[in-house]
C-alpha cells in the first residue's frame, strides 16, 4: 500500500501520462511515523520502516489481529536488501542482521527467503493507479497476502476492522471489511473537509460515521461511530495509506 522506497528503487515505470497522485503512508509502530509499506491481511497486519542508518535497517512490525488479541505489536529488525525488478514486480530481500547480501543471495531460495513482493507496475507512477500495489510479506511467520484496492483515497485498519474511502468527481464513499474479510457497511454520499487533517464524515439512519486522518506533520488517526452528540465507539488506526492529487 505504498510506493516510496519499494518502488523507488527499482525502475521508473512506464506511464505515458504525468502521475498526478501523492500517496503517502503511515503506521503506530511504537508511535506514529511514516512507513515505506504496510500490509493488511485478515489475521495480520504488517509495516516496514524506513532505513533508520546508511546499513539499511529496518523495522518489521506486526500486529496480531485474532480475536481477543487486540492488535498485540511485536517488532523485528532486518537490513533491507537490493530490490530485484522484472516482469513488472519488485522483490525486495528482507535479511537477518549480520549477513551479508551475497550470503543471504547464496543460502535462500525464492521459496523460503524472506522479502516484500511489490508491483513495478501498479503505482502511482501511471495515473491510472491511485495505490501502488504491495502484493505480499514473505517473512518467518508466512506468507501475507496484502489487500488492494487500485483506486482508493484512502486505505486504513484498526485491529477490528479495515476501511476503504473513495473520492471522486465530487462523491465520497465509504465501505468496512470486517477482521476476517467478510464485508461490514457500505455508505455514500460522504464529505470530506482538510485544514490540517484530513476529515470524512457519512450520515446513516442517525448514526455518523467519522475518519480523521493526519499527514506527515501529525499523523495518526481514528474512526468514530456517533449517534447525536454520543460516541457510540472509536477505534485507533493501526496503519493507513492517503493517496491526494499532486
Amino acid at each position: 500500500m505504498k510506493r516510496t522506497v519499494l518502488v523507488a528503487l527499482a525502475l521508473a515505470g512506464g506511464a505515458d501520462a504525468q502521475a498526478q497522485w501523492r500517496e503517502s503512508s503511515y503506521a503506530n509502530i511504537g508511535g506514529w511515523q511514516t512507513v515505506q509499506s504496510w500490509c493488511d491481511t485478515p489475521r495480520r497486519m504488517l509495516a516496514l520502516s524506513f532505513p533508520k542508518r546508511a546499513a539499511s535497517l529496518v523495522t518489521l512490525v506486526q500486529w496480531n489481529t485474532e480475536p481477543g488479541m487486540g492488535g498485540q505489536l511485536t517488532a523485528r529488525d532486518w537490513q533491507l536488501g537490493l530490490p530485484d525488478a522484472g516482469a513488472g514486480q519488485i522483490y525486495t530481500p528482507l535479511i537477518p542482521l549480520g549477513q551479508a547480501q551475497d550470503q543471504a543471495r547464496r543460502r535462500a531460495s525464492n521459496a523460503s527467503r524472506d522479502f516484500i513482493h511489490s508491483s513495478n507496475v501498479e503505482n502511482t507512477d501511471d495515473p491510472h493507479y491511485r495505490m501502488t500495489h504491495i502484493n505480499a510479506y514473505v517473512v518467518p511467520a508466512g506468507r501475507f497476502q496484502c489487500r488492494y484496492v487500485p483506486q482508493a483515497t484512502v486505505l486504513a485498519a484498526t485491529a477490528k476492522h479495515s476501511v476503504i474511502v473513495w473520492e471522486a468527481q465530487g462523491r465520497v464513499t465509504y465501505a468496512s471489511r470486517n477482521r476476517d474479510g467478510t464485508p461490514g457497511i457500505q455508505l455514500t454520499g460522504g464529505a470530506h473537509t482538510a485544514s490540517g487533517r484530513e476529515r470524512y464524515v457519512w450520515t446513516n439512519a442517525g448514526y455518523e460515521y467519522v475518519l480523521q486522518l493526519g499527514q506527515a506533520a501529525q499523523p495518526g488517526g481514528s474512526l468514530s461511530v456517533l449517534r447525536g452528540r454520543q460516541v457510540l465507539s472509536r477505534e485507533e488506526l493501526l496503519a493507513y495509506s492517503l493517496s491526494v492529487a499532486k
